[in-house]
C-alpha cells in the first residue's frame, strides 16, 4: 500500500542512501581466451572484482593458444579458482556466423575455418575430425596436459562445443567418445560447455555416454546464454536444471583494480568450477 505521506520529516533520510550491497547466488567468475597477465589477476583478485575464478585454456586442437600453459600453480596460488577447458573439434558446418564465437575459438589460427587447408598441411581443427577415434586420442590429450599443468586428480575438464545450428550425428559421436575415454581414465571428470540452445540434445548424449559407462551420474555443464544474465543470479536461472555454470556477457571490457581487460562474464555454483566435489 501506498504510504507517502505517513512518515513524519523526522523519519525521511537527510542525505543520499548508501546503494545496497548486491546479493549472490553463485560464484561470479570471468573467462578470456589469451592469459590477461600476472599482474591482471593480481589487480583483479576477489573482493577487488566480484570474480573468484578465471576459465583455464589448455592447449588443444581448437584452442592454439598457449599462454595460459604453465600458468596453474600461479593462478591457484593467487586464490583464483578456475575451469578447466579444452576445446576440441567443432563442426564448423553448423556454425552459421564466425563473428559470433566466443574468443576461446577466434583467438586460435583455425585456418580451416576460411578454406580448405593444403595437402601438405597438417590438419589439426576440422569438421573431418569428429570421429570417436578423435574424440578418445584428444581426450587422452586433455587428460595429459591437465596432469602436466598440475591440474588435481578428480577435477572437471569442460569440453568446449561451440554454438551449433544443429547437434549432428558426428559432433555427438566425438563427444560421446571424449567423454567415454575421460570416464575410462578416470584421473578427472569429463565436463561440457555449450549454448543453451544445444543444451537439450548436448546433455542428452552426455547422459547416454555416461549410462553406457555403467554411471548413474551426469557432467557438470557451462551454459553460454545472454537473456535474463546477471552475476547475482544462480546458474540454474539460466533455465536448466543440469546448469552448475553460466556464462551470459560476452567481449566486455573491465577495469578493476586499475587494469582494464575484455572478458565473457560467469556465474558458477562453487568458487571453483573444475575443482573436485570434497
Amino acid at each position: 500500500m501506498a504510504v507517502t505521506g505517513a512518515c513524519s520529516d523526522a523519519h525521511r533520510a537527510t542525505g543520499p542512501l548508501e546503494p545496497a550491497t548486491p546479493t549472490f547466488a553463485g560464484f561470479p567468475g570471468f573467462d578470456i581466451g589469451v592469459y590477461p597477465g600476472d599482474a591482471t589477476l593480481a589487480a583483479w583478485r576477489y573482493p577487488t572484482s566480484p570474480y573468484h575464478w578465471v576459465g583455464y585454456y589448455l592447449a588443444a586442437p581448437c584452442h592454439r593458444d598457449v599462454t595460459w600453459m604453465g600458468q596453474y600453480e600461479k593462478v591457484t596460488d593467487l586464490g583464483w579458482g578456475t575451469a578447466v577447458i579444452y576445446v576440441g573439434q567443432q563442426d564448423w558446418s553448423q556454425i552459421p556466423d564466425l563473428v559470433s564465437l566466443s574468443r576461446r575459438a577466434i583467438a586460435s589460427p583455425l585456418l580451416d575455418r576460411i578454406a580448405e587447408p593444403s595437402l601438405s598441411t597438417a590438419v589439426t581443427c576440422s569438421a573431418s575430425l569428429l570421429t570417436a577415434d578423435q574424440g578418445a586420442a584428444e581426450a587422452a590429450d586433455a587428460i595429459a596436459k591437465a596432469a602436466s599443468e598440475g591440474v588435481p586428480a578428480g577435477s572437471a575438464i569442460f569440453l568446449d562445443v561451440e554454438y551449433v545450428t544443429t547437434v549432428s550425428e558426428p559432433l555427438v559421436t566425438y563427444m560421446s567418445a571424449w567423454i567415454s575415454a575421460v570416464l575410462a581414465d578416470g584421473r578427472y571428470r569429463p565436463a561440457i560447455y555449450c549454448a543453451k540452445s544445444n543444451g537439450s540434445a548436448v546433455y542428452a548424449a552426455a547422459s547416454q555416454a555416461y549410462t553406457a559407462a555403467g554411471r548413474h551420474d551426469a557432467p557438470a555443464f557451462w551454459i553460454a546464454a545472454s537473456s535474463g544474465f546477471a552475476i547475482t543470479r544462480a546458474p540454474t536461472d539460466v533455465g536448466l536444471a543440469y546448469a552448475s555454470v553460466w556464462q551470459g556477457l560476452f567481449d566486455i571490457s573491465q577495469t578493476w583494480g586499475g587494469i582494464a581487460a575484455t572478458i565473457d562474464v560467469d556465474v558458477a555454483s562453487t568458487p571453483s568450477p573444475s575443482a573436485a566435489a570434497k
